[in-house]
């Protein structure tokens, strides 16, 4: 590839990557899942019936309106989660403070502990 190839190459790759910026403006990510062939009947119908552009679109849309059925539910999970997020944060600080995750490094660097505990590991040549 010639230098002006290169050029005309990577041009183009910027454009492209100009357009996806463009067409995936609003979206906030991209989830693969796996589903049941019922499933999949049920999403490819939408997509027939045109209420859906296409499978995510449809997937999207039953997500959306699964969450909204349930809102109240996922609030209060919100709650809880942040709830042990501050536990789990606490707890996180206090095992620092206490040094006890420098006493297992140092110890961890200078005891040998046997796999299975016994001495009689695959590989062990003793």
């Amino acid at each position: 590839m010639n230098k002006n190839q290169k050029i005309q190459f990577n041009q183009m790759v910027e454009r492209s990557m100009e357009q996806a910026t463009k067409n995936l403006s609003g979206i906030k990510g991209v989830v693969s899942v796996r589903l049941s062939q019922e499933e999949i009947v049920v999403i490819d119908q939408m997509v027939f019936l045109e209420l859906a552009k296409n499978r995510s679109d449809a997937t999207a849309m039953l997500i959306r309106e699964g969450i909204r059925t349930h809102q109240t539910l996922f609030h209060e999970m919100q709650e809880y989660t942040a709830e042990l997020e501050q536990v789990k944060a606490k707890m996180q600080r206090r095992i620092q403070e206490s040094g006890l995750v420098t006493r297992l490094k140092q110890t961890d660097d200078h005891i040998d502990i046997p796999f299975g505990g016994d001495g009689n590991e695959p590989g062990n040549n003793k």
